[in-house]
């Protein structure tokens, strides 16, 4: 009887490799979630500060967790081309990290001190500057500093700064202050974050094969701003009180229409007018966008009265 070739056995190997590779990305296409994503609030409201810092840093890391625990993990990294073959799901990941970066540092400048003069606590200095700042394409062996290592060590040092939250004199004791001027500092981010994701869809260079990736790289931002809004509001009932009731529900609808947005199959509908037969995706998320920009900017308003 006759045995295969080396060569045919070399064939056969990279039938094999190649169909297992599409089946990953088959897999990765069918199951990764790109919709639907929302705040997971804490079973019971905070009732002292070491309470509200664990809130607020776990609305602003749980999105970047998400996507590090999703089923595939993180995509942007990924090597043979996974990256650009499934780029909706890689886009929303490239967005959340976006948005996180800036939230992180806008969060431990305003929540973490007292004042100004007051120094950022070690840990979120080096989440903000090292860790989260870390490109989102490096790869590598889980011993070396690849992107998702640096990303968990970011979300680590938020942690161990809640947990070290307390009032007492204690040594490395850490401090929440959190006053009405920071809030409305993070609804100014929150609101040029927006700005910048309405001035993403309004780029009229955006052709019809890349509509997709422009909606879902908003969607990755406004998931961070919406979580830490919301991280806000469980904080401080007085965002409620003062920003009005419905500014903040109509701000929390539009955010989750736009967690939920995703069409079938997304079209730029003639982007540059917009009369074409086919829908302007683009167009109808702008919209959503432009609402949640107008309403931060209304509580905003209300807050600095």
């Amino acid at each position: 009887m006759a045995f295969p070739s080396t060569r045919t056995w070399v064939l056969r190997g990279l039938a094999a490799l190649v169909g297992v590779f599409v089946l990953y990305l088959l897999a990765v296409g069918m199951f990764s979630t790109v919709a639907g994503q929302a705040y997971k609030a804490p079973a019971e409201a905070p009732a002292d500060d070491k309470a509200r810092a664990v809130c607020l840093a776990e609305a602003l890391v749980q999105p970047l967790e998400e996507e590090l625990d999703s089923l595939f993990g993180w995509l942007p990294n990924d090597i043979l081309l996974v990256p650009r073959i499934i780029d909706n799901k890689t886009s929303y990941q490239r967005g959340v990290i976006y948005a996180t970066r800036s939230a992180s540092e806008v969060l431990a400048r305003t929540a973490a001190r007292f004042g100004d003069r007051d120094t950022l606590p070690h840990m979120l200095v080096d989440a903000t500057q090292k860790n989260f700042a870390y490109a989102d394409d490096v790869w590598g062996w889980w011993a070396l500093y690849n992107t998702e290592k640096r990303y968990r060590d970011g979300i680590a040092d938020w942690r161990l700064w809640a947990s070290r939250v307390t009032s007492e004199k204690v040594k490395q004791a850490q401090i929440y202050n959190m006053t009405t001027s920071d809030i409305v500092e993070v609804m100014n981010w929150a609101i040029k974050t927006m700005d910048y994701a309405l001035g993403v869809l309004n780029d009229d260079k955006v052709g019809h094969f890349y509509s997709d990736n422009v909606i879902y790289y908003v969607k990755g931002l406004s998931r961070v701003v919406d979580n830490v809004i919301e991280g806000l509001l469980v904080c401080d009932s007085s965002i409620m009180e003062r920003g009005g009731r419905e500014n903040v529900e109509e701000l929390v609808k539009r955010l989750q229409m736009i967690s939920i947005f995703n069409p079938i199959y997304v079209v730029g509908g003639s982007y540059g007018v917009g009369d074409s037969f086919w829908p302007n995706h683009i167009a109808a998320m702008a919209r959503h966008v432009d609402v949640v920009s107008n309403r931060l900017t209304d509580i905003r308003n209300a807050m600095e009265k």
